[in-house]
């Protein structure tokens, strides 16, 4: 049954669908039923998603409209011409949504195929382009405006408290995770479940941030803060990981002192407290762990002291923004968002699988657009316009063919719905109120779907499909035939869009896991050779967001995305280690900057070959007669040592420690 909340929701939609639906019929446009569909397709739970979906559909019709004007008069008497160009405009905007993975992309997509929705049909009238481009711009514009005004004013539900809702929720596996680390204990179930949490936790909140500044809630101004907030957290996690395991190496070896214990002890309960706190305390006693002691635990411990600092100067400043933004405290005037250790937010872009999805939608354009000039039939307009549409809703998907294959069912279902109304319940419609009293059961189990994340797409083709295929407008008119042909049409092109797609675009979640993986494996082989990313924020930047778009693909289909989460942190680490090095290596006497190089040659070809395989024994050998040469030169190289013990403890967790001599 639906909450209060869903079926608010439900009414708000429907009311914003029928002011639409009666300004368009009031205005006399030729299609008013496309001011109702917009409504529902602009329809959101969350005022901030809302609003900002509104401004980009807007927009991207204006491009789309504006392409559509355009081509078709241009290449009206060239009809294999025409539909090259827009099958190529719709892959050209297709390819641009997939590269921009914020709400932005919206936009993007939209100029794709709302140059195919005005465009295809109006080449049966091309002297009429410019004038049913406008009529459209104004049919969706009259939707988007008459649903955001609704959900804006009518008991208007902000994103500001569900986001904080979702950061709040950081905290608890960010402690269970700290905690362990502390702990020496890397592998428990808790640290494997902050993981999988953070990671996808960190991508959603992404997207709702981006969607913050169009928001009705006093979080709106803190975009800014909560971005920081983000960083920070992905920040955390390759020093939590870097914790852990040098907390367990010493353990295991029996290298905690009595002073590494107090601080590790001071820290855990400085973690559980969660502020407000002296961090500056804690600092001081960290930075009182001086080594100076020349052997592998030595190491281990210089380089946790580092880490330790690095944790608490995280969530130091994580809880300062925090407690600013949800609790109304000063805001922070030392952000660390400078540091060498806080990641750069950073987006992937797959270059190679959006060019893919381009031109899956594009070859599906141009078969239908082929039958349809064939044929000569009058309904293939629609059969173009739908497989522009299928190919583009579903693209960011790693297998869109079941996407696909549920819209057409969801279309029939929408469709038949809809010739129960034309042909059975419209005809004994007289008055707007009759109609929208019809229309209200409808209109409510659309909303309700939408309001769902689950069903969302189903509710959105619903209204969508549903009101197109009404077709409604200030005189009612019965046509089955003409039914009957866009029924076909709307199948066939949706029918087409699942084929194709399916042999062309259909890759499947652990394809893509591969594909990202790989691409870490290149930039840490390229760091490791100097070619690639040199900056420490730049790197980690990049590993996170490949291991918040890795792990939901992961946990699909395997039982293993806790492993491979894990495997991508350490693989950072090795990156993190390769870049210390690599900005050591000038500094380091000959006799220690050849065996530093060889290191730093036998990561290359490592990862260059197959990193899930365990590293030749060849390159433990060099990072410890490398270790060696920095240990005992005349002044200790401590960025060096630090660099090369912690490539050791990663790439060679299980093997003895070294033991060194000055001879």
């Amino acid at each position: 049954m639906p909450t209060t909340d869903e079926l608010l929701f439900a009414l708000k939609a429907f009311a914003g669908a029928m002011a639409a639906l009666y300004i368009a019929l009031w205005l006399g446009l030729e299609n008013p039923y496309w001011a109702m569909a917009t409504a529902y397709i602009v329809a959101q739970p969350l005022t901030g998603a809302l609003r900002s979906k509104a401004l980009y559909r807007f927009f991207g019709t204006l491009t789309g409209g504006t392409a559509a004007v355009v081509i078709v008069p241009n290449l009206v008497n060239a009809p294999v011409l025409l539909s090259l160009a827009m099958a190529l405009w719709v892959g050209l905007c297709l390819y641009l949504s997939l590269l921009d993975r914020s709400p932005r992309a919206y936009m993007f997509m939209l100029a794709g195929y709302t140059a195919g929705i005005i465009g295809f049909p109006g080449i049966m009238a091309p002297g009429q382009i410019f004038q049913t481009a406008l009529t459209r711009v104004e049919e969706i514009s009259i939707g988007i405006a008459c649903t955001t005004l609704v959900g804006t004013v009518v008991f208007p539900r902000p994103l500001g408290p569900v986001l904080a809702r979702r950061v709040a929720g950081w905290a608890r596996p960010g402690i269970a995770w700290a905690t362990a680390a502390l702990e020496g204990r890397g592998d428990a179930a808790e640290v494997g479940e902050a993981r999988r949490k953070l990671a996808v936790e960190t991508t959603d909140v992404a997207m709702m941030t981006t969607q913050l500044a169009f928001d009705t809630s006093h979080l709106q101004s803190a975009v800014r803060h909560i971005t920081n907030f983000r960083i920070y957290v992905l920040s955390l996690m390759p020093v939590l990981s870097s914790i852990g395991d040098r907390v367990a190496q010493l353990r295991a070896e029996g290298g905690v002192t009595p002073e590494l214990q107090r601080v590790l002890d001071a820290t855990k309960g400085w973690v559980q407290a969660g502020g407000p706190e002296d961090a500056d305390a804690l600092q001081t006693q960290i930075n009182a762990l001086a080594e100076e002691e020349i052997s592998w635990a030595g190491m281990l411990r210089a380089s946790l002291a580092e880490r330790l600092s690095e944790l608490v100067s995280i969530m130091r400043h994580a809880r300062a923004i925090r407690r600013h933004v949800f609790e109304g405290d000063a805001a922070p005037q030392s952000p660390a968002t400078d540091a060498e250790f806080i990641a750069i937010a950073v987006q992937i872009q797959d270059h190679g699988l959006a060019l893919l999805s381009a031109l899956a939608a594009a070859v599906s354009i141009l078969l239908v657009c082929v039958f349809w000039i064939g044929t000569g039939w009058t309904a293939g307009a629609g059969a173009a316009v739908i497989v522009a549409v299928a190919c583009s809703f579903f693209a960011a998907q790693d297998d869109p063919a079941p996407a696909i294959a549920l819209m057409t069912r969801n279309a029939a279902i929408a469709t038949l719905g809809a010739g129960v109304y034309t042909f059975l319940i419209l005809p004994r419609v007289i008055t707007f109120a009759e109609l929208a009293l019809v229309l209200l059961p409808a209109g409510v189990v659309v909303g309700i779907l939408i309001s769902r994340p689950a069903t969302f797409g189903t509710g959105m083709i619903f209204g969508a499909i549903g009101s197109t295929s009404l077709a409604l407008n200030n005189v009612y008119s019965s046509d089955f035939a003409a039914y009957l042909n866009s029924t076909i049409a709307l199948l066939l092109g949706l029918t087409t869009a699942f084929t194709v797609t399916k042999l062309i675009r259909s890759v499947g979640a652990a394809w893509s896991a591969r594909r990202i993986m790989r691409a870490g494996w290149r930039d840490i082989a390229a760091a490791a050779q100097d070619q690639g990313p040199q900056d420490r924020a730049v790197l980690t930047g990049l590993m996170m967001d490949r291991l918040s778009l890795l792990v939901p693909r992961l946990a699909a289909v395997s039982a293993g995305a806790d492993i491979a989460a894990a495997d991508v942190l350490h693989d950072l680490r090795v990156g993190l280690n390769v870049i210390g090095l690599q900005r050591a290596l000038p500094g380091l006497p000959q006799m220690a900057r050849a065996p530093a190089a060889a290191v730093l040659d036998g990561v290359a070809a490592h990862y260059q070959a197959n990193p899930l395989e365990p590293p030749p024994g060849a390159l433990l050998e060099a990072i410890d007669t490398a270790t060696h040469a920095a240990a005992f030169d005349t002044v200790p190289h401590k960025e060096a040592l630090m660099m090369l013990s912690g490539l050791r403890s990663v790439l060679f967790a299980q093997a003895p420690p070294p033991v060194w001599s000055p001879a």
